[in-house]
């Protein structure tokens, strides 16, 4: 690298091909059947930081379900980093609560149910 090279100004340059929004939305991770309250840091067209509780499982599935409640989300998602007590998820696939349709979809209705009816 030269030393007129603008990364070199620079190193902590974002990286990402995205940019990402700031948040703070509340969302339910599901890891098997564990339901952890999780917070949305910051969210981009193909993933998720999220923040785990203290005190919240570490040993976490690398596949997991993750319920965005203020957007009536359901995402499928894969761990792709953890720095406790942040993980970043690359979104799967995702599906909206309200107005999805298909062969799954009664399904995820009911999982959402079962995941956002009891109190935590």
């Amino acid at each position: 690298m030269r030393d007129d090279d603008p990364a070199t100004d620079h190193p902590w340059r974002e990286q990402r091909s995205e940019p990402r929004e700031a948040a703070h939305d509340p969302a339910r991770l599901i890891d098997r059947n564990d339901v952890v309250d999780v917070l949305i840091v910051d969210r981009s067209m193909k993933g998720m930081r999220l923040r785990l509780p203290h005190g919240a499982p570490t040993a976490l599935n690398l596949t997991l379900t993750a319920l965005d409640l203020n957007r009536a989300t359901i995402h499928q998602v894969k761990v792709m980093w953890r720095a406790y007590p942040d993980i970043g998820v690359q979104v799967q696939s995702s599906f909206d609560v309200r107005t999805g349709e298909g062969p799954q979809a009664a399904a995820m209705r009911r999982l959402w149910a079962r995941a956002t009816s009891a109190s935590r």
